[in-house]
């Protein structure tokens, strides 16, 4: 009895990996207007630091960060930004004052809200667990690979 309450236990242990791992993905997201279905990640560092301004259509970007402290934030600063927090702080001070970047990232301090201002956004960007998109928004592939692929790279901080 004991074997088979152990087997059963490893099973449902396997099938719910899967989900688990996709869930500390990050979906890039982007507005449903926008014709982007696929970015690298030395795209999306560019977008993320500022200094890449437009779309390829001419919108201008927008991007949309969560609040300093959460774990999507932490993970794309460090995934896509390969930068810590301090780091990514010193590198917008240093941009804004020496005026290489247009804009600073609108901050947001929940999933609702930022996947709200993408869906409402033109030319916004943003990054979410994947529990957290709906329809609302576009969800685009990084380098090829989509949300809960085995070799998908933005994952969210611990």
């Amino acid at each position: 009895m004991k074997m088979k309450t152990i087997i059963c236990t490893l099973i449902v242990v396997a099938l719910s990996l899967p989900v688990l791992a996709a869930d500390t993905d990050l979906a890039v997201i982007v507005n449903k207007s926008n014709t982007i279905s696929n970015v690298t990640k030395s795209q999306l560092r560019k977008l993320v630091l500022g200094e890449q301004a437009s779309w390829p259509g001419g919108a201008e970007v927008v991007v949309v960060l969560l609040q300093p402290g959460t774990a999507e934030r932490d993970g794309v600063l460090r995934s896509v930004c390969r930068m810590s927090e301090d780091d990514y702080n010193q590198h917008q001070m240093h941009a804004n004052f020496s005026g290489e970047t247009n804009t600073a990232p609108r901050i947001v301090n929940s999933a609702a809200a930022a996947r709200q201002l993408v869906a409402s956004t033109p030319g916004a960007i943003g990054f979410l667990r994947n529990s957290d998109i709906n329809d609302s928004v576009k969800a685009i592939s990084v380098e090829g690979s989509s949300v809960g692929q085995p070799d998908y790279k933005i994952k969210a901080g611990k």
